[in-house]
């Protein structure tokens, strides 16, 4: 009991202040936005885009604020905890469970590697604890259901899908082992199955495909090469896969032959994949750790962390990850009451356009923005003209032509403009030369009027 006081309480006190944040990060605000259009009806990817599979922008439509997204956020860390727990008692003697279990709550939220933002990963987190909670249960296809939904989240799981796939073919038990394969697969293709029906309704399941699944092949190598439009082995993804499939033949023989323990085994496969799945796409974001934190807070007790730490520091060094304060933002909300500008100067002009917005349009408007400032969106409560809601979308998918012909169709009543030198649309300067009058600046915005 007294375990339990003071972990609730540790978790409470790190999470609350996630919960007052303003509107800042930038993919909170595109989350938001999408899901402020399923809120309208509005068919994900066919009107409106990101590179996710959907179920996260489903979450965001259920309570579209910061405040709200944070609380679902919160409520799932909850039931994520838990289940940690319950699994790491399958691995760990009763002091290890709860020593990992405090160390689950501490790293993923805390803003270190942003477990107080709203993500894909951190959201992830229970559908996976169950899948791998169910495995051990040999419910195969409520283990493939939950490892389905956690795709139907966000793609890099399915390197963790495909671990437990590995692991029932070598070592569980060979009774029954094609019934079990197949009802495992079932389980991890029914969430997309379902999405995708969903979208055949509505006749735009040859978008979702290409935009939530198969477009993000081309993000893969995007990152080294600047562009969508690149193979998904040009990112060193091809070399990464190698060292994975050999390290787990490698951890399949040393199972085999006895040498290393099952369970073991397991948690260094299961880490091998979410290192992987943080990997997959070459980018330093520190939220893309947290899909490691499960088998990592399971093996932290163990003689192989430091090796393991030693491991990780080489791939925060090689890859640039950066990382959060995290003193300064305990110190900002218990001392300061969430100051606004610790999140950035740009937060307040964020609030001031929004206002503007909201002042001056009727709540069916929609507005465009060039500028990588989604929250403007989601806050003003306003749907973008055309399909993307950040300037770097538009960018990475070359779809120039494609906004200015959805902006001469629906000429938005305001323009939120942010100059971009590196990111050049003469396109769009002529469009606003020719029917917009420059109205106000607010931060380095400049908000256009369309001419009456």
């Amino acid at each position: 009991m007294l375990f339990w006081i003071i972990s609730w309480l540790t978790f409470f006190l790190l999470r609350l202040p996630t919960l007052f944040e303003p509107f800042w990060y930038s993919d909170e605000g595109i989350y938001l936005t999408l899901g402020q259009a399923i809120r309208h009806g509005i068919p994900l990817y066919a009107q409106i885009h990101d590179n996710k599979p959907p179920l996260l922008y489903f979450i965001a439509s259920l309570w579209p604020t910061v405040f709200g997204f944070r609380l679902l956020l919160f409520v799932a860390m909850i039931a994520s905890v838990w289940f940690f727990y319950v699994l790491a008692s399958k691995f760990l003697k009763p002091i290890q469970v709860k020593l990992s279990t405090f160390l689950f709550i501490i790293l993923t939220s805390i803003p270190f590697i942003e477990g107080n933002i709203a993500n894909a990963e951190i959201f992830m987190l229970l559908p996976t604890i169950l899948g791998v909670m169910y495995f051990f249960s040999y419910n195969y296809f409520l283990a493939g259901l939950m490892l389905g939904i956690a795709f139907a989240i966000k793609v890099p799981v399915a390197a963790e899908a495909f671990i437990l796939f590995i692991w029932i073919i070598f070592f569980h038990p060979k009774k029954n082992i094609i019934l079990n394969i197949f009802k495992y697969l079932l389980g991890c293709v029914v969430p997309i199955f379902i999405f995708t029906l969903y979208y055949l309704k509505l006749g735009v399941v040859k978008t979702f495909l290409v935009s939530a699944l198969f477009q993000n092949f081309g993000y893969l190598g995007s990152w080294s090469a600047g562009t969508h439009k690149t193979s998904a082995l040009s990112g060193g993804l091809g070399q990464r896969g190698i060292i994975f499939f050999v390290f787990n033949i490698m951890i399949i023989f040393l199972v085999k032959k006895k040498i290393l323990n099952q369970k073991l085994g397991f948690l260094f496969s299961w880490l091998s994949a979410t290192i992987f799945g943080a990997l997959l796409s070459g980018r330093p974001y520190p939220h893309y750790l947290i899909q490691i934190l499960p088998p990592f807070c399971l093996l932290a007790l163990s003689l192989w962390i430091i090796p393991i730490i030693i491991f990780l520091v080489f791939i925060v060094n090689k890859y640039n990850f950066y990382f959060y304060k995290t003193i300064a933002y305990y110190q900002n909300f218990y001392q300061k009451g969430n100051s606004l500008n610790y999140f950035g100067s740009q937060v307040n002009s964020i609030y001031a356009i929004s206002q503007y917005v909201v002042a001056n349009t009727s709540v069916n408007d929609k507005i465009f923005i060039w500028g990588d400032e989604p929250n403007i969106y989601a806050l003003s409560n306003r749907l973008p003209v055309g399909r993307y809601t950040v300037a770097y979308h538009i960018a990475d998918f070359n779809a120039y032509d494609e906004t200015i012909i959805a902006l001469k169709k629906s000429p938005p009543p305001i323009i939120v403009y942010y100059s971009m030198p590196s990111r050049p649309f003469p396109a769009l300067d002529k469009y606003i030369n020719d029917f917009y009058l420059p109205e106000i600046q607010i931060g380095q915005a400049l908000l256009f009027r369309l001419k009456k």
